[in-house]
């Protein structure tokens, strides 16, 4: 019995380390913020950010595991991370956000270099005259009731081609 409780010790030790690590780390930017911003925090409030921050990250490292597990894995991967930033809200639209934003950056340069490559102005004006084309035809496709009948109408089955 005394093995498990030299285990229970020494994980317990750990966990404290983890926690005045965190405890610390929390402080320290909390008093960068508040030299910035003018403002103070209490210890109080130091502590409840270190809590939380702690138990944030005690949910993310039982998540990670379980990912890793249900993978078949004992070691947690980069897929692992980005399940778990799907799962968090504000991680997810803020990853789907750079996304975004990198991919119309990606298209507005190609778009960019395309339109410097196209020097030609009778070019120019026949891909507007065919952009314009295709959006009235697509504003006036005639309506469903408009189109001729199908001629292969079978009234028993209520079906046509």
């Amino acid at each position: 019995m005394e093995p498990l409780g030299e285990q229970e010790r020494e994980r317990l030790l750990h966990t404290q380390r983890l926690k005045a690590a965190v405890h610390y780390t929390v402080g320290c930017l909390c008093q960068e913020v508040a030299e910035d911003k003018g403002i103070q925090f209490s210890k109080q409030t130091i502590a409840a950010i270190s809590e939380i921050t702690f138990r944030q990250c005690e949910h993310f490292a039982k998540d990670l595991e379980m990912f890793a597990r249900h993978g078949k894995r004992t070691v947690i991967n980069s897929e692992d991370v980005k399940l778990l930033a799907r799962r968090s809200n504000s991680l997810y639209w803020q990853e789907l956000t750079d996304v975004k934003r990198r991919t119309l950056l990606t298209f507005l340069s190609a778009l960019a270099d395309w339109i410097s490559q196209m020097e030609d102005a009778s070019l120019m004006e026949e891909v507007v005259e065919l952009a314009n084309r295709q959006e009235r035809s697509a504003f006036h496709q005639p309506r469903a009731w408009e189109k001729s009948p199908c001629r292969n109408f079978f009234w028993k089955t209520f079906s046509s081609c």
